[in-house]
């Protein structure tokens, strides 16, 4: 798992992006290539920084929330799930605070780490920095 700002560019098939290429969360960026190159379309990700579980508090309209952090996952279009149960992935519907779901889906990731541990140990083992920020890394 990397820390917040560190990134790689990712080739995504989202028609409805106008882009075709986007920074992902470095550590999670292998497998949402693989995501996107096996035909599903994703429409956000984030790998969790290490936070997976932490309780994180914030306010909408609709209340204020305590909630735990995700572990790392991606968003994906309700077209792509049956694809992905195909790949083994367990996709769920994703329900924003509203109720709706809107035709996206959530799925729990394969790569990433869950803990600050694990993200201190992705950066030393591909040889970076231990900050945030470093930005888009090859």
């Amino acid at each position: 798992m990397c820390l917040y700002g560190t990134y790689k560019i990712v080739n995504i098939i989202n028609p409805n992006q106008n882009k075709k290429q986007v920074a992902i969360d470095a550590c999670i960026s292998e497998e949402i290539q693989t995501l996107n190159d096996e035909g599903i379309i994703t429409l956000g990700c984030c790998c969790s920084h290490g936070k997976a579980g932490q309780i994180t508090e914030y306010e909408n309209e609709f209340g204020r929330w305590k909630v735990p952090e995700n572990p790392p996952h991606v968003l994906i279009s309700e077209e792509s799930a049956e694809l992905a149960r195909a790949m083994g992935y367990i996709p769920y519907p994703y329900h924003y605070s509203d109720g709706t779901t809107n035709g996206v889906w959530q799925m729990n990731l394969k790569s990433g780490c869950l803990t600050e541990k694990e993200c201190e140990e992705w950066h030393h083992l591909n040889k970076l920095n231990y900050k945030k920020n470093l930005g888009i890394i090859v």
